[in-house]
């Protein structure tokens, strides 16, 4: 929990106030306007200069509202001046009084969600140091009294933290909450988990199951929570994963008999084997994918539309419709219709050719497997559920570089075999991909 510096909130407001705000509530107190500034699931704090009397104490950055301004632009125009960032409002984080924290008798504290770009924020006159701060470090600065609460709510509002791309499988995290869901079942939120959710965008591998505290996993969901709090799971949710109106989360569905409490820190633990199972048959999909893109090449008789990572025609991207990783194996189907004809694809001759382009597929796929070649999942820095994630992989002509949420193997060495099977459809035609 942060920790406070041990001023009233009255005096601590009352010191710190330069110039007193115009903006008012609808009971006549003042308002002023603070940033919880987000990026890559930490909390931006601030160390004040002056007054005297809160020196030295950490703040949310906060300012004031000039006559006829709006709040939110007086935010992003007071975080240009003191912090020389250019922000984005994006959301709310809810008081107890009609939405705002209380700073004293006379004044209340209106705290905003706040994005900003890669650039660093740059201290002015009134703060001398600033700090990103993941929810664990919290307490590793002394507040001044009247952001504790609302630091710590800021907090909750972050994004999870997942650990599910450097292939963790066991971990521990503090319940946020524990929300029944329509089933009857209950979805459990941590601040941090190994588990791996399904994205309801796309579906491709399914979620973990474990234990939690010992009780059973039975699935794991994406989901969105908006500034009023309510959670929304998996196909439910209107909007795309990382979307900045919501908090991203991982949804550990649970029977509502094991249902932890709010505060609780609890063991969390994948089903390792699965998820090898599902590794497997995820790493041999993006590697049949790209078998596949290399193998039709010669099927395009204009530029087309995207290349891959290796320099190949991204057929793969252009035209895939739907695809399930399961165990070991994956199923791709591919639409094959007049946009990708009029992009320069042959269908027809590659259709009429597909035992040959399976078979130089498949010579390469030996072939990168036979190399043991290093496999990843970049994470750009940022370890929560709504980070952009990549697979890459280190085959010939490579890396190799594909956008994926999923987990993978390590090692293509582990792979063993990769085979592949093409058949047309009404739609184009589909691949389904062994391993092993």
């Amino acid at each position: 929990m942060p920790r406070t510096q041990g001023r009233t909130p009255a005096a601590a407001w009352q010191s710190r106030r330069v110039s007193e705000p115009t903006h008012r509530t609808a009971d006549g107190r003042l308002v002023v306007v603070a940033a919880a500034v987000e990026r890559a699931g930490r909390l931006l704090a601030a160390r004040r200069t002056r007054p005297a009397s809160v020196a030295g104490g950490w703040e949310l950055p906060v300012g004031k509202v000039e006559p006829g301004e709006d709040p939110a632009r007086a935010l992003v125009r007071e975080l240009r001046e003191e912090l020389a960032v250019d922000a984005e409002v994006v959301g709310s984080v809810p008081g107890p009084l009609a939405g705002d924290w209380p700073l004293d008798d006379t004044a209340v504290l209106r705290v905003m969600r706040v994005r900003i770009g890669r650039d660093e924020p740059a201290p002015a006159v009134a703060h001398d140091e600033v700090r990103w701060l993941a929810p664990d470090e919290l307490g590793a600065v002394a507040w001044l009294a009247p952001d504790v609460a609302p630091a710590a709510a800021a907090a909750a509002r972050l994004d999870t933290w997942v650990d599910f791309p450097s292939g963790a499988t066991e971990g521990a995290g503090r319940v946020l909450r524990a929300d029944p869901l329509p089933d009857g079942r209950v979805g459990v939120v941590v601040d941090r988990t190994p588990f791996h959710p399904l994205d309801h965008g796309w579906p491709d591998q399914p979620g973990d199951v474990g234990t939690l505290d010992g009780a059973a996993v039975l699935d794991c969901l994406t989901g969105a929570v908006d500034d009023l709090g309510a959670l929304t799971v998996d196909a439910a949710i209107d909007v795309r994963r990382g979307d900045p109106s919501r908090t991203w989360v991982v949804v550990h569905v649970v029977a509502a008999a094991d249902a932890p409490s709010p505060g609780d820190v609890v063991a969390l633990r994948v089903d390792a084997q699965r998820r090898t199972e599902l590794s497997l048959g995820h790493s041999g999909c993006h590697l049949a994918a790209l078998a596949l893109n290399e193998s039709t090449a010669r099927f395009w008789a204009k530029e087309p539309p995207r290349r891959d990572s290796r320099g190949f025609p991204f057929l793969d991207q252009l035209a895939i419709q739907v695809s399930r990783i399961s165990a070991r194996s994956s199923y791709d189907a591919y639409r094959a219709g007049r946009s990708l004809r009029k992009a320069g694809f042959d269908a027809a001759a590659f259709l009429e050719e597909r035992e040959a382009v399976v078979a130089q597929a498949h010579g390469l796929l030996d072939a990168w497997v036979g190399l043991d070649a290093v496999s990843r999942v970049d994470v750009d820095g940022d370890p929560t559920l709504s980070a952009r994630r990549r697979w890459v992989c280190d085959v010939p002509g490579g890396p190799a570089l594909i956008p994926c949420g999923g987990t993978h193997v390590a090692r293509t060495g582990r792979l063993g075999r990769v085979r592949l099977g093409l058949e047309p459809t009404d739609e184009g035609f589909e691949v389904r991909t062994t391993v092993g």
